[in-house]
């Protein structure tokens, strides 16, 4: 329980995100954009690690509770998406980071953007069905 709930505060980077990638190009210059850029790519990593550990921890904590079937299909739904658009999420990141200078930032801060918020979203109706599951 202690590991999962640790997960689940450091995937709370994902409620954040969105807030701070619309403040990507704020930075005048394309450089600075390549660092704040850069380090929201580092806070995704670490979202998907966490993931990965809270699902790990979840389906352990499922298999020892009960809970319904229609809960646990949405909570597998719920992080095979969140992990589906992180992951696509982490790959624009990485696209916008090939030029050291910032030139490709723009290219794709639109889909980054996007991907955060749709991202978010989803955490916060995971963590809603989370603290809800009998409401299933």
């Amino acid at each position: 329980m202690y590991l999962h709930v640790l997960a689940a505060i450091m995937m709370g980077i994902y409620l954040m995100i969105p807030f701070l990638v619309a403040r990507v190009q704020a930075p005048p210059n394309g450089s600075a954009q390549f660092g704040f850029l850069n380090v929201l790519f580092a806070m995704n990593r670490a979202g998907q690690l966490a993931l990965v550990i809270s699902f790990l921890t979840g389906g352990y904590m499922v298999s020892k509770a009960h809970y319904t079937v229609l809960w646990m299909v949405l909570a597998v739904v719920l992080f095979l998406a969140i992990g589906a658009l992180t992951g696509i999420l982490g790959s624009k990141m990485r696209k916008a980071l090939d030029d050291p200078q910032g030139g490709k930032i723009g290219e794709y801060i639109g889909s980054i953007r996007t991907l955060s918020a749709i991202t978010g979203i989803l955490f916060f109706l995971t963590v809603t069905l989370m603290k809800y599951p009998n409401v299933f």
